[in-house]
């Protein structure tokens, strides 16, 4: 055992070690491979999660932006918050919390002054995350000409008429407010339309009168069948809804078309963007599962303290999303298992055919090589892993998607490279010796 952790362990630096491998199993390589895993799943979350309090630290103007908001030197311009039971609770100075919209500098100029620095924009929107958004729909014509049509005149064209127009929709920012009137009007097109409709119509009206469901809980239901027969699919605009939630507003209407300096802080999460200094674009979401419960910053703080827990409530909902990361990197990983050990096998190849070319004979097969090169992987998973971490502070993420992979490669054909010549050098050697 001892001489097999020596093995495992020191192989990477030394080739009289790891040649020793061509007369082992290949066990070896498979507790390596895992390791290898490991690591480079580590270099993942790690590379995602460690530089964020340094990046935020270098971006002043988004800090401020944020202190604006949280730590207003002006204590009547600030917005006190509150986390309850997992959710974010607001209000402003004086006021009570409520389910509101606090802030928009994009739409409000007075919240621009107060809480824009340098072009970042702020919402503070504590409505639920499920509020039903008001939509415009409409059709625009696929032929070039944009053509813009309702979509209750694309309902009258014909079938091969309306395969010359796409679907869109407009989220006005306002909440959709379910009503008598509009309830009445989403029943009527129900049930004019199948008898299934009229079947789960019947059995939510049940629902009501036996107490089972709240009237506002028996209008959004109606409004949801309505829509998703009324409308076609909105997967181009909704990821976890049939219908169009409130809280997408500001990505439709804002975040898509490219914006990138803001702070959106809703009642379940917050979202961000910003340039630090040295000119790294971060893009980031927090939670807030896992904060101290309670105020965050109290009405009467000081300057310093305030600005302060402002910061640490940024970096604090930054790092509650680590078990998300974990678990993300982990499925990533997991899934590029067969890609990732495809490349000790092309190293191998790559390793042994150089052997062979330069005329030496003394790694007698293929799967010798193998082993030899599989002593290798777990330790250039872990090189790859801290260099990432480490190139993470100063690179755009979008450069870390694949450099894991791409270090853990180039690491490992390196050594086994290394190998080769050292090899080579060593028989050469030795068949000189032999010849004398």
């Amino acid at each position: 055992m001892k001489k097999w952790f020596r093995f495992f362990c020191l192989s990477f630096f030394s080739d009289k070690i790891s040649k020793e491998g061509a007369r082992r199993g290949y066990t070896s390589f498979f507790i390596s491979l895992i390791l290898a895993l490991a690591f480079l799943w580590v270099g993942f979350v790690g590379s995602e999660m460690l530089p964020f309090p340094v990046h935020y630290n270098n971006a002043s103007d988004f800090a401020e932006t944020a202190r604006g908001v949280l730590a207003n030197a002006d204590v009547n311009e600030r917005i006190t918050i509150e986390i309850q039971e997992g959710l974010l609770k607001a209000k402003k100075h004086g006021g009570e919390y409520a389910e509101s919209l606090f802030v928009n500098t994009w739409e409000n100029e007075s919240d621009k002054q107060n809480y824009s620095i340098n072009g970042y924009n702020v919402v503070v929107d504590t409505r639920s995350s499920d509020t039903l958004a008001e939509i415009e729909a409409y059709c625009i014509s696929n032929d070039g000409k944009d053509l813009i049509i309702s979509y209750e005149e694309y309902l009258t064209l014909s079938a091969v008429a309306r395969l010359n127009f796409d679907f869109k929709l407009t989220y006005t920012g306002r909440e959709l407010e379910l009503d008598d009137e509009s309830v009445s009007s989403y029943l009527a097109y129900l049930e004019s339309t199948s008898e299934e409709n009229k079947l789960e119509i019947e059995g939510l009206a049940d629902e009501l009168a036996e107490s089972k469901i709240t009237k506002s809980e028996y209008n959004r239901k109606i409004y949801e069948l309505y829509f998703v027969n009324y409308y076609p699919e909105i997967t181009d605009y909704e990821s976890s809804s049939k219908v169009p939630l409130l809280r997408n507003y500001y990505y439709h209407q804002y975040i898509k078309d490219g914006i990138s300096k803001y702070l959106l802080i809703f009642d379940d999460c917050m979202m961000g963007s910003f340039e630090t200094e040295r000119g790294i674009d971060v893009s980031f979401y927090g939670f807030y599962s896992g904060l101290d419960e309670g105020v965050v910053i109290s009405e009467g703080a000081a300057q310093s303290e305030a600005e302060e827990k402002a910061d640490g409530f940024i970096k604090d909902s930054f790092n509650a999303i680590w078990l998300l990361n974990v678990y993300a990197y982990a499925m990533n990983v997991f899934s590029l298992i067969p890609f990732i050990a495809l490349m000790p096998m092309v190293v191998t190849l790559l390793a042994y055919s150089l052997l062979k070319l330069r005329g030496v004979e003394s790694i007698s097969s293929l799967g010798a090589m193998f082993k030899i090169i599989g002593s290798y992987v777990w330790f250039s998973g872990a090189i790859s892993a801290a260099i990432t971490v480490v190139i993470a502070f100063f690179v755009q993420r979008d450069a870390l998607i694949v450099l894991p992979l791409i270090l853990f490669f180039v690491t490992l054909a390196i050594r086994s490279i290394i190998f080769s010549i050292r090899e080579t050098q060593l028989y050469r050697k030795q068949t000189v010796q032999t010849e004398e």
